[in-house]
């Protein structure tokens, strides 16, 4: 990657790839945004902000078509610390927080799957049910949590989108984005002009702030990830490890067969 940076600049520039610092992350590359038609996975609402709203947004800014798909109803989260929301009340809580937060990203196409919160996994009504959502919308690009994430439902992401496109002949691009557990990127996304959007977004998830500030902590990282970039004057980017399907789920399945973790079944 790096030999290929420094002898196709000019063709990188143009594609909307730059070469970043050689301090940090000397494989990764800038990457531009376009009008790519998008599908988003995310295990619970939130995930979707965290890991790479202000992307989102810059597609959005940029014409895309992008589509958010909810892979669990998101009972567990929060109403264990905060009384004012039980397993009962909490997934009607979480979706109106998710319109709402993703209305400022300006995107309104939402699918929600309603898995089990804390036990994704791969059923065949789930597997269909992200089939026809991934032939409906026909991406270019997906973005799912990377398969390194801590979080099991994270984790079962990828294992559910591998079962999704088996036997369909389906060809994207996946970015894996960080929430839980910081990746080593190979693409880095500029936010600063879209931070505000994704600041005020994550603020909608009332119910998951009752529990932790990831408002400052996803910040955060975001102001980490830019020391990555070249010219020293972005504040806040987002990180991805970005690859074609066929080499993301190779290299998934290969981590898989090597992790005796992922044998043991996620909870």
């Amino acid at each position: 990657m790096r030999t290929l940076s420094r002898t196709a600049r000019p063709y990188l520039r143009s594609q909307g790839l730059l070469r970043v610092t050689k301090i940090f992350n000397k494989s990764a590359l800038e990457w531009q945004p376009s009008n790519e038609r998008i599908v988003v996975l995310a295990p619970h609402m939130d995930d979707e902000v965290i890991g790479c709203g202000g992307t989102l947004a810059r597609h959005i800014v940029c014409g895309s078509q992008v589509t958010v798909v909810f892979l669990t109803d998101g009972r567990g989260g929060g109403a264990a610390v905060n009384s004012a929301f039980t397993e009962t009340n909490m997934p009607a809580t979480r979706k109106n927080e998710a319109k709402l937060a993703l209305a400022e990203l300006g995107i309104t196409q939402i699918v929600f799957l309603d898995a089990q919160d804390g036990r994704l996994g791969p059923t065949a009504i789930l597997v269909d049910a992200l089939r026809a959502a991934l032939v409906a919308s026909r991406p270019d690009i997906v973005y799912l949590p990377f398969f390194l994430e801590e979080h099991p439902d994270h984790r079962a992401s990828s294992t559910l989108l591998a079962a999704a496109v088996s036997g369909t002949g389906m060809s994207f691009q996946v970015h894996g984005y960080e929430v839980w557990t910081p990746l080593f990127p190979n693409c880095l996304v500029r936010i600063d002009e879209t931070v505000e959007a994704k600041r005020r977004a994550i603020r909608h998830y009332q119910s998951q702030l009752a529990e932790a500030d990831y408002l400052h902590t996803a910040l955060g990282l975001n102001a980490y990830r830019s020391s990555a970039l070249v010219d020293g004057k972005c504040r806040f980017a987002e990180a991805f490890y970005a690859a074609s399907l066929s080499q993301y789920l190779d290299l998934f399945r290969s981590y898989g067969d090597s992790n005796p973790r992922s044998a043991r079944p996620s909870a």
